[in-house]
């Protein structure tokens, strides 16, 4: 007994001994301890949380899934415990057991369980811990990946890239590169490239274990390859994840997607995707999906370029979207995409593009270019508008006082008339249940009884249109509530509402005053007539760019162009539009049109620029050379001047205005030629001069000097001043010849040149406004839009730190994702500058020059 005790005591002091903390005993106590006292645990509860967001989280399958979808931050609020707990627990191996081979993996829970409770400077150190401290290559690996995701989330992507970079040569284990490839992936797909998408995920699929996962994956790939028209593959991919028994909304629209993509060689094929979509309508399963299976139908149709079928069922799409919000988007966005591109009836198109604004998220991807969109089509309509308007109001001026007076009566009337009808419809729609089904117009109009007013953005446009035309912005409130509470009439109880109590009297005075606002509208009076023309030939000088730039419709731009010089063959625009005609001719291969064009733009306007720019396309080119030439000149003969050899000033002032009659300092020449008079010529002739100088150049910056002289002139015949003044010098200087400098070092603006219509620069200036706060906010990088020259003009982003930053700011721009590769409409040069040379640009005026020295010592 005593031997066997003996014996125990002596086990136990051996087992104490091999668990000290340098024995392999004791390490492996150590790293069994933390693992499933710490890790295990907390690793569970992560794996709880990061279910509960993916199973919380709602997916648009009407475009492309992301691959790692967005955090819900309302939920992570509410899984704060579980955080806090997945902490906690996770903190337990570190503080007990400080040499534990789990200690890193421990970290790296920590900084997710950070990185979803939205502490990123914490996730971001915990992570960076981890990857400048650990000897385990998996730990770091994983701590870089949640770095790049979290780059990523603050948008921070040339950190993203560089961390990805940092991958290129290390040797990974399937989890971490199989996260790896799916976080590039996501990358990829906010940059919109889709086929490194492609790559990425077609790469990441196989090492995918979860069935669920790999489904959903697969459907994105489907999706990708569908949007990038490999149809086959799309079919493939789609008809593999129905074979993994998908959740039922996954595996729905799977079967919606297969749909899609497959190939209709013959009416059969059509007839049988349409009945299979048909059977699903019948299916109560899928009552909640009704709007996405017309939706879907629609687009088959549309394939078959069926445009009314389409937009019949777009109707019925929109009807059943009850409580789908981004669906019912998805329809009007279909409709006016029709409208837009296949039907070209721009207003109806405007209206639902309006209507899909209104209901789709901000942050859906492509928003910015269906607002850039829906911008083009409201200044076209605008356009329009104005012109339909302003003829109008012309016509009821050719007819007598009373019969205008009369008809603007029964306008008024027919406007009460719908107002009132709007107002029943609208209280009736609040007061009782809807009965009517929400349609769409098809063609442009709907058949009476048919469609429900508050679903019809045609209607809703049209109306809001008229409304702020005549009455201008009002507070959101309703009308007949205010009528009652001023007149004092019995309020309206629920129910149909059948009419209102009005004060007659009030509505007598408002008619009367709307009566003379109409008629005093009415250009009668040959300045209103001269004013409504302008506005018209304005309209229609905007309206035939908008044709030619933005929509690409180039007979339509024709047609209005030819209208407008119909109608105003004085325009201020005339030789623009001549030289648009004659691009357009040029560009349709119409050389006989483009030759008259041509010849009649050359007859009428024979110095202007654009007359230049037929026979010399690098007309603006030349322009710069030819305008250093003539300054150079200018400058000699300055100094002959001031040597008082008025001979020789004469003569190179004469040789500058033959050699480059275009430059762009006629009216120093001028005014240095008029002081040259003043010193050879008698004071009356000097005072003949000036006075030519006053009337050719009236916007000359040397205006004031040529009037002071003649101020005293008229001193010296009145008598006042004994002497005739001397003619001195004027103000502008030949200056030593300024240079650009390069300076690597210093913050650099990346410049955008555009010459014409100011609208596409605008739109661009919003777009990138977006552009930079989506992709580069952490720049905080600002915009300007300064005039150059002529119809030239400058969007500077500023300040990109140094030239290299710049460069790479400059590159990013030749990326899908880049403004100037989503804006349709004309061409703009760019290139990145100095503060400095900036200045000196604006002041020298050569963008040609600044290009040459910048290729010369940048490059």
């Amino acid at each position: 007994m005593k031997l066997t005790r003996f014996l125990l005591f002596l086990l136990f002091l051996g087992t104490i001994a091999g668990c000290a903390p340098d024995k392999p005993l004791g390490r492996a106590y150590r790293n069994v301890n933390a693992r499933f006292n710490g890790y295990f645990l907390a690793r569970a509860k992560m794996e709880a949380v990061e279910a509960r967001l993916e199973a919380a989280h709602v997916y648009d399958y009407n475009r492309i899934l992301d691959i790692l979808p967005p955090l819900d931050t309302t939920l992570l609020r509410s899984l704060a415990p579980d955080l806090d707990e997945v902490i906690k627990r996770a903190s337990f191996p570190i503080a007990r057991h400080p040499k534990s081979r789990w200690i890193d993996d421990c970290y790296v829970l920590i900084g997710k369980a950070r990185y979803y409770q939205g502490e990123d400077a914490e996730a971001a150190k915990t992570f960076r811990f981890v990857q400048s401290t650990s000897p385990d290559r998996h730990a770091r690996h994983e701590a870089m990946i949640w770095m790049m995701r979290l780059a990523m989330r603050q948008k921070d992507y040339d950190q993203a890239f560089s961390i990805s970079e940092q991958f290129r040569k290390e040797r990974m284990n399937e989890t971490n590169g199989r996260e790896l490839l799916l976080t590039r992936a996501q990358l990829a797909q906010i940059q919109n490239n889709l086929p490194l998408v492609i790559e990425n995920l077609e790469k990441a699929i196989p090492f995918t274990d979860e069935r669920d996962r790999e489904a959903r994956l697969r459907f994105i790939l489907g999706q990708l390859y569908q949007a990038t028209n490999q149809d086959a593959k799309a079919y493939t991919q789609f008809a593999k994840v129905l074979k993994k028994r998908p959740p039922y909304e996954l595996g729905f629209y799977a079967h919606l997607n297969q749909a899609q993509v497959t190939e209709l060689k013959d009416v059969e094929d059509q007839q049988k995707v349409e009945e299979f979509l048909l059977k699903l309508t019948r299916d109560d399963k899928n009552r909640e999906y009704l709007d996405k299976i017309y939706y879907d139908l629609a687009k088959l149709e549309l394939r078959q370029k069926e445009y009314p079928e389409a937009l019949a069922l777009l109707q019925k799409s929109a009807a059943a979207s009850s409580t789908n919000r981004a669906q019912k988007a998805y329809s009007y966005l279909l409709a006016g995409q029709i409208y837009y591109e296949n039907l070209q009836q721009y207003k109806l198109a405007q209206a639902y593009y309006d209507s899909t604004l209104q209901f789709l998220p901000p942050t859906t991807l492509g928003y910015e270019e269906l607002a850039d969109r829906r911008t083009v089509l409201t200044a076209f309509t605008q356009q329009i508008e104005i012109i339909r308007s302003e003829d109008s109001l012309q016509a009821l001026a050719k007819l007598g006082a009373a019969e205008r007076a009369q008809r603007v009566a029964e306008q008024i009337n027919r406007e009460k008339e719908q107002a009132a009808a709007a107002v029943l419809a609208a209280a009736n729609a609040t007061a009782g249940p809807r009965t009517q089904t929400a349609t769409l117009p098809i063609g442009g109009s709907a058949t009476q009884g048919s469609t429900w007013y508050f679903d019809n953005p045609a209607a809703l446009s049209t109306a809001r249109n008229d409304f702020l035309r005549t009455w201008g912005e009002r507070p959101l409130q309703d009308n007949w509530r205010r009528i009652t509470t001023t007149s004092g009439a019995t309020p309206l109880t629920a129910g149909l509402v059948t009419g209102t109590t009005v004060d007659s009297s009030a509505q007598a005075a408002a008619t009367a005053q709307k009566q003379a606002e109409y008629l005093a509208a009415i250009p009668v009076t040959p300045a209103q007539k001269q004013a409504s023309d302008k506005r018209i030939e304005e309209a229609l000088f905007t309206l035939g760019n908008i044709y030619q730039q933005r929509l690409r419709e180039p007979q339509k731009a024709a047609e209005t162009f030819q209208q407008l010089l119909e109608r105003f063959p004085a325009s201020a625009h005339a030789s623009e539009v001549y030289y648009s005609l004659y691009v357009m001719a040029q560009a349709q291969q119409q050389s006989d049109k483009a030759g008259t064009y041509a010849q009649t733009l050359k007859q009428r306007f024979p110095t202007s620029k654009y007359s230049r720019l037929i026979d010399q396309p690098d007309f603006l080119r030349t322009y710069s050379v030819e305008n250093k030439a003539a300054h150079a000149l200018y400058d000699s003969a300055y100094a002959l001047y001031e040597k008082e050899k008025y001979p020789e000033t004469l003569a190179v002032l004469a040789s500058l205005s033959q050699k480059y009659p275009q430059n762009d300092i006629q009216d120093q020449s001028a005014f240095l030629r008029a002081l040259v008079t003043g010193r050879t010529q008698s004071p009356a002739v000097f005072r003949a001069a000036m006075e030519k100088f006053l009337i050719q150049y009236p916007e000359s910056p040397l205006q004031p000097q040529a009037r002071e002289f003649m101020n005293l002139y008229l001193r010296y015949e009145s008598g006042e001043l004994a002497k005739a003044p001397a003619p001195a010098a004027p103000v502008v200087r030949p200056e030593e010849a300024p240079t650009y400098k390069t300076e690597r070092n210093k913050p650099h603006l990346f410049v955008v040149v555009h010459t014409g219509d100011s609208l596409p620069l605008r739109q661009l200036m919003t777009a990138y406004g977006t552009y930079n706060q989506r992709f580069h906010p952490k720049k905080n990088l600002t915009l300007d839009r300064v005039a150059f020259k002529d119809s030239t003009s400058l969007l500077l982003v500023r300040a990109l730190p140094d030239f290299q930053s710049a460069q790479q700011y400059a590159k990013l721009q030749a990326s899908r994702t880049s403004p100037l590769a989503n804006l349709k409409g004309p061409k703009f040069a760019t290139f990145v500058i100095t503060e400095a040379n900036l200045t000196l640009l604006r002041k020298l005026g050569d963008i040609a020059q600044y290009v040459d020295f910048f290729e010369k010592n940048y490059q």
